[in-house]
């Protein structure tokens, strides 16, 4: 059975994931399209792709579906200058991180065969070497159709999404645009605004970064992300990110004047309303940087104590993302940080290591 050519265009975490899933599929041929050679072999040896080219036309040729895993500038540009090349039977899809502005241009250049996407999962780690082939499993992926989209390149992009483990939800460009400014956009201006502000205060408070731990580290991990992919996502969704900036501007505005007045009490309603509103949240999917549930462990400080743990928790099949040595106390014990990709993860690893009489604790 001939295998279904799929062109990726870009291939750093996005496309370089993309790429993986799809060629541990077997049913696909993986062609990787990107303008750096290194990225290319990399590609190749950790299984993201079948062959690779800097030719655009060439890469194309040919192609079942072509995905545009570049920065939304580049991928009109990219988009228009494939045209002539990509086979008129396929579909052509992309991966940006804002839809109104592509989603318009491309359906120009692809009539009725364009299917906008945005996969709402995404990596601290730029490049190929964040890639991972488990990137979107229990991610949402946005696909924002038209009037305009076929229903069969509709069809096709969605049996993708749900191959590669996401779940593909349909939402109209303008919409998704929205949303996202609220939910992505604007938590990442508020971690660089935060970072802004303790390390301002460095100078005159040099312990300023050095509290700057646990919970605060944890709500501005968003802003390790590449500033230059945030300022093409700027550029692209400025209306909705200065509206949405400035209804947050309102609600910090309406707490700040809660502090000024001593209204407890409705300071006391926001924070519940807030409490309430987080549990709604979904668990079961990934955002656009993966949630980590982490297990606090302490260990003795002995030859084999680290592996120890990792003995336990791989015999109870319990998969380990990340390790951290927290603090230690030479010939004593210290702490370790044990991340897990689900919550159930990481109940099951507390429950393990207990168990075997360690002290454990959620964190």
């Amino acid at each position: 059975m001939q295998q279904t050519k799929i062109s990726i265009i870009g291939l750093g975490v996005i496309g370089g994931s993309l790429g993986m899933s799809l060629k541990s599929l077997g049913k696909y041929r993986v062609v990787g399209i990107d303008q750096d050679e290194q990225t290319l072999r990399v590609a190749l040896d950790t299984g993201a792709i079948d062959e690779g080219t800097t030719d655009y036309h060439l890469g194309v040729t040919g192609a079942g579906i072509v995905f545009l895993a570049v920065p939304v500038a580049g991928i009109m540009e990219i988009a228009a200058l494939i045209r002539d090349s990509v086979p008129s039977d396929a579909v052509v899809t992309d991966v940006g991180s804002t839809k109104e502005q592509v989603v318009n241009t491309l359906e120009g250049l692809y009539p009725a065969r364009f299917v906008g996407g945005h996969p709402m999962t995404g990596s601290e780690h730029a490049g190929i070497s964040g890639a991972d082939q488990y990137l979107f499993e229990n991610a949402i992926y946005v696909l924002t159709p038209t009037e305009r989209t076929s229903s069969q390149a509709l069809s096709a992009v969605e049996q993708l999404v749900r191959e590669i483990g996401a779940s593909p939800i349909c939402l109209a460009p303008r919409e998704h645009d929205l949303i996202v400014a609220a939910v992505s956009h604007q938590p990442y201006l508020l971690a660089v605004a935060l970072m802004n502000l303790a390390s301002s205060l460095e100078p005159d408070h040099p312990a300023a970064v050095l509290l700057a731990a646990g919970g605060f580290r944890d709500v501005t991990r968003v802003a390790s992300g590449d500033p230059s992919m945030w300022m093409d996502i700027f550029a692209s969704n400025r209306e909705f990110i200065l509206q949405t900036s400035r209804q947050l501007r309102a609600v910090l505005s309406e707490m700040e004047s809660c502090l000024e007045d001593g209204d407890t009490v409705s300071l006391a309603d926001k924070l519940t309303r807030a409490r309430a509103g987080r549990a709604r949240i979904p668990s079961v999917v990934r955002g656009f940087l993966p949630a980590v549930y982490e297990v606090l462990a302490t260990v003795p400080d002995r030859p084999g104590a680290i592996g120890g743990i990792a003995g336990i928790l791989g015999e109870q099949g319990i998969n380990i993302v990340d390790i951290e040595i927290l603090r230690i106390r030479e010939g004593d014990g210290g702490t370790l940080r044990l991340a897990f990709r689900t919550d159930v993860d990481a109940e099951a690893a507390l429950f393990a290591l207990q168990g075997r009489g360690l002290r454990a604790k959620r964190r």
